[in-house]
């Protein structure tokens, strides 16, 4: 992996509530007191959208929640989330259900399982090839499984800008494409040449050649075409594992490349299950696949041998 990602083992959730089977907080995982008065039991509620987006009756639901139940205000948080602070116990499960029913689903602060954060995407941003936000919308019921034991962080990202860090995630999702050329169509103005930031396409005998060991599939070339001439041979996602933010950050390492739109949810749930399956108590993700090693999860995840292999150069 790219940085160092010792030591993330002591970063196991201490002071995290344990779970209320029978009180006020039954069905709600984790949890952290928001004021340092014990007797004064309050949480907040992190909701979870999948594009980052809320619909205006979602919002009235929520200034409704936020002035009866909480202490006024909502918080944006990171990996497209808002949390309402200051709910009391007792007051807990009227919010959350209040919150469900308009689809804002809801965890408590601190609680285990996934979170899920993803890119602008289509119709928002001139630069994506591949649509996050369908992605989005199929992890997110998979992320809210009871079955994850450990902390899940997914992002996704449907371009090479990868706006929502995805390199940092314990899984991350960069959509790529991979151009062709139709001789045919070459005008050879060289725009797209211009165009790529990575310096992978030159001009020989007024055609581009690309130079696959320095693309990085971003679709710049494809996009600065004003003839057409460069169209994607072929769209998907580049599969990240076992980044990190925080105290100790590190990049991801390269799981699969060219995994599509179809096959990511699958992709996606694999890795989940296996590292679930593995996880000792109190371990991280990163650590889980640290112990067990990213061949053993490739082997396992990646069920098509080509999404294993850099794509070979598909240009003259």
């Amino acid at each position: 992996m790219s940085g160092s990602c010792e030591g993330d083992k002591h970063a196991t959730g201490v002071g995290r509530r344990e779970p209320d089977t029978k009180g006020p907080l039954a069905g709600i995982k984790g949890g952290m007191s928001d004021f340092s008065d014990p007797s004064d039991c309050r949480l907040s509620l992190r909701l979870r959208a999948p594009e980052g987006m809320l619909s205006a009756d979602q919002l009235m639901v929520l200034g409704d929640v936020v002035r009866r139940h909480g202490i006024g205000f909502v918080r944006i948080v990171g990996r497209s989330g808002l949390e309402v602070p200051g709910i009391a116990c007792e007051e807990i499960q009227t919010a959350k259900a209040l919150l469900d029913a308009c689809g804002l689903g809801t965890t408590s602060e601190g609680a285990t399982g996934g979170a899920l954060s993803v890119c602008s995407g289509q119709g928002r941003c001139a630069s994506y090839f591949v649509d996050a936000g369908s992605l989005a919308m199929a992890l997110s019921g998979l992320l809210e499984s009871e079955a994850i034991p450990i902390p899940v962080r997914v992002a996704i990202s449907g371009c090479a800008e990868a706006c929502s860090c995805p390199q940092t995630a314990d899984i991350g999702f960069v959509g790529i494409v991979e151009p062709i050329l139709v001789r045919g169509e070459c005008q050879g103005n060289g725009t797209c040449v211009e165009a790529c930031k990575e310096g992978a396409l030159v001009m020989r005998r007024g055609l581009p050649r690309r130079d696959p060991q320095r693309c990085n599939f971003c679709g710049d070339c494809v996009a600065a075409c004003d003839y057409n001439a460069l169209r994607p041979a072929r769209a998907g996602y580049t599969v990240y594992v076992g980044g990190k933010a925080g105290r100790r950050p590190c990049l991801g390492t390269e799981l699969a490349r060219f995994v599509s739109e179809e096959d990511a949810p699958e992709v996606a749930a694999r890795v989940i299950g296996f590292v679930s399956e593995r996880a000792r108590p109190r371990e991280t993700f990163g650590a889980v696949l640290r112990r067990v090693g990213l061949d053993a999860l490739r082997s396992y995840a990646i069920t098509r041998p080509s999404q294993r292999t850099r794509p070979q150069e598909m240009m003259p």
